[in-house]
């Protein structure tokens, strides 16, 4: 078999930087399979975008707050069923006060005296929630096999 010298003496010059044939990269595979699987739940419940929502807030127990400062959401008012995505931050609720008091109503005012209060006492707020433990005490502890009504 006849070699030719030419292309041997380019193989030969190339030799330490070129090994094997032509690369091929691997395609990146993103794993969408969560949002493809939600966006079509939320189809099934014929949940329409909600516009002109800025920013949403939701109060957690430990006095902390998921601020989402862009957020998505979609309702299906039928089925009773709201979503909301985007990224979340954890913020306290003392960052948060002077953009959430126009939006809080008159039903938040005794939250929003005790919360003040603690402030000036030099207390955390997450012992606002301590008082709540009290109101919990009351509810009965359900054991399987036993109906509501029957648990004292």
């Amino acid at each position: 078999m006849p070699i030719d010298q030419e292309k041997l003496a380019k193989l030969q010059k190339a030799g330490p930087r070129k090994v094997g044939g032509a690369r091929v990269k691997a395609k990146k595979v993103k794993s969408e399979t969560d949002d493809v699987k939600l966006m079509e739940t939320l189809g099934k419940f014929k949940a329409i975008k909600v516009e002109n929502v800025e920013e949403a807030n939701f109060f957690k127990d430990d006095g902390k707050v998921l601020h989402f400062p862009r957020v998505g959401v979609q309702a299906a008012s039928a089925s009773n069923t709201f979503a909301f995505s985007g990224y979340p931050q954890e913020k306290d609720i003392t960052q948060l006060i002077p953009n959430i008091l126009p939006h809080l109503g008159s039903e938040n005012l005794d939250v929003l005296r005790k919360l003040a209060e603690q402030i000036q006492a030099g207390k955390a707020p997450t012992e606002l929630n301590a008082g709540a433990g009290a109101a919990e005490e009351d509810i009965p502890d359900l054991v399987a096999g036993e109906k509501f009504d029957d648990v004292e």
